[in-house]
């Protein structure tokens, strides 16, 4: 039953005579070296001898469960004391060993209850150990825990920073589908501006086909001219008067045509300009957005990563916690470095974009400088280029003057013709001064406008930075909290280093120890053959020796 038996931890058997029948006793002890449940076995009073204290010393020897024997009032004598000596040489659990009563001497007792003093230390050290161990694997789990707290905390953190992005993405895609419709509608008035300088272009080819043909009326009133020399001397500076008003006249009218003609030149060249601006600014946004949906996509899979390597950790710690500190300590320093130093290419990152970002905006600032000088140039070259024509049209005239007053004739219902000619011109110039004026009016609207966007431009900019710098803070904070992680892993660290110096002593103790057992072993092997063949050789010599075996 007690091979079998897994419940009974307290055995009393006192005053049962149990020395008389040895070999029932010795498959009573048969049975107790392969029990693992009984720790408290009272053999009071069961005069048991020689064999019966070689039986229990077998017990004592293979059975790790045994605490305490009770042996008092027995016949053991010295010989089964010492037998009892040897098996408990090679035992580590028994603490309790009551022998009174035996007629065991003083030295041998001595070293029975040395042995025991020795096993009693062996099991508090064993469950201090047991502490330890216990101690170590809660502090794993609360480290584990821990560990997935802030694992957690991180994807909630990623989370919100994801919904920030997509929100701040979303923002950028309809600001940019805005900034397209008014590109749309801005390169519509442009389209309609580029028909209305056509327009006034082909009015001033009007108007030089007009003043071409004066210029022909003007030869033949000179051929005229010419037959009737003596009646122009008269009216020689009447002439002189109206053609000085009319030159003076036609002079500033093309030089305001020029002037409001160079004006919608630059405003063009200024419109085209922004709408190229706005075009980079919104695929320079287009671009941020994507690098920025990379580096979140990283971020998960680096999440995942984690995650999934924490959890093959935790199996593994749970398995042999024993055996992988040292393991999971260095695989926590690869991971913190890891993390350390994807944090700071994530800040070069964001440092050398702001600094592109600076530089495309110097660039632009050099390039807006480089347009304004090449459009002065230009301006400049008109204003010569206009001052150089009026200079050839006076030389013209004053030519044409001095070939009036050589010629002769009656001019004045021609020239009544001429001042009907420059009415209508003047009424056409009236005209183009109002539509003009109109075409300024429309361009003082679209600057308006232009600016207005600039506006909400650059306030969609410093938002964008704002939030930039935000996040840039938030990743500093987190930075700043590495060096307490580190703090508490090398406190870890030395605690796990501690105990592990601790387990190596409980570990070079306890092989010791079994050097020992094994050398106690060997000797009382040995023994036990010697008092097996001098007992085989006594009971062999006497001569009565089968009828005493019965």
């Amino acid at each position: 039953m007690l091979r079998h038996n897994s419940r009974i931890v307290r055995l009393s058997l006192e005053w049962n005579n149990l020395g008389l029948h040895p070999e029932s006793f010795g498959s009573f002890c048969g049975a107790l070296v392969k029990n693992s449940c009984v720790q408290y076995l009272d053999l009071r009073s069961n005069q048991l001898g020689g064999e019966a204290a070689s039986a229990l010393a077998q017990v004592l020897m293979r059975n790790c469960s045994l605490l305490s024997l009770d042996l008092r009032w027995n016949t053991l004598g010295v010989a089964g004391g010492k037998t009892l000596l040897e098996g408990l040489r090679n035992n580590r659990t028994l603490t309790l060993l009551n022998l009174i009563g035996n007629s065991i001497t003083n030295d041998i007792i001595s070293t029975i209850d040395n042995q025991i003093s020795k096993n009693k230390l062996l099991s508090l050290k064993e469950r201090e150990y047991i502490g330890q161990t216990t101690l170590l694997k809660e502090q794993l789990e609360r480290q584990e825990q821990h560990s997935s707290q802030q694992v957690k905390q991180l994807e909630d953190n990623l989370a919100q920073r994801d919904k920030a992005l997509n929100k701040t993405i979303q923002e950028g895609e309809f600001q940019t589908g805005k900034l397209q419709e008014e590109l749309s509608s801005k390169s519509l008035e442009l389209v309609a501006l580029r028909t209305k300088y056509e327009l006034i272009t082909s009015a001033l080819h009007l108007n030089q086909e007009r003043v071409s043909v004066l210029e022909e009326r003007n030869c033949t009133l000179q051929e005229d001219l010419k037959s009737s020399q003596e009646s122009a001397t008269l009216e020689k500076s009447k002439l002189k008067e109206a053609l000085d008003s009319a030159r003076a006249q036609h002079s500033e009218e093309v030089h305001a045509l020029h002037t409001t003609i160079t004006q919608l030149q630059t405003k063009i060249g200024e419109l085209t300009a922004e709408s190229e601006k706005q075009k980079q600014q919104t695929f320079d946004l287009k671009e941020t957005t994507c690098s920025l949906q990379a580096e979140i996509k990283g971020l998960k899979m680096e999440c995942d990563a984690l995650r999934s390597k924490e959890q093959t950790k935790h199996k593994e710690m749970m398995k042999n916690v024993e055996k992988q500190h040292s393991a999971e300590v260095h695989q926590l320093k690869m991971d913190h470095q890891q993390v350390e130093t994807e944090m700071r290419g994530k800040l070069a990152s964001i440092e050398a974009w702001k600094a592109e970002a600076q530089a495309e905006v110097a660039s632009l600032q050099v390039q807006l400088s480089t347009e304004r000088s090449s459009s002065q140039a230009q301006l400049l070259s008109l204003k010569k280029h206009l001052k150089a024509e009026h200079f050839a049209v006076v030389r013209g005239l004053e030519e044409q003057l001095q070939m009036m007053e050589e010629s002769r004739g009656d001019a004045e219902e021609r020239l009544r013709s001429q001042v009907a000619a420059n009415s209508a011109l003047r009424a056409t110039n009236t005209k183009l001064s109002s539509h003009i004026h109109a075409l300024n009016n429309d361009i003082t609207e679209l600057q308006a406008k232009v600016e207005s966007r600039e506006g909400e431009v650059k306030v969609a900019e410093k938002r964008i930075r704002e939030e930039f710098s935000a996040q840039i803070e938030d990743l500093q904070q987190e930075c700043k909290q590495i060096p307490k992680l580190n703090s508490i892993i090398s406190e870890q660290k030395r605690l796990i280093t501690d105990l592990e110096h601790e387990s190596d002593l409980h570990k070079r103790e306890a092989k010791l120890k079994e050097e020992e057992m094994k050398k106690v072993r060997e000797d009382e092997a040995r023994r036990v053959a010697m008092l097996h063949s001098a007992f085989v050789s006594y009971f062999n010599s006497s001569p009565g020796s089968p009828s005493k075996l019965n």
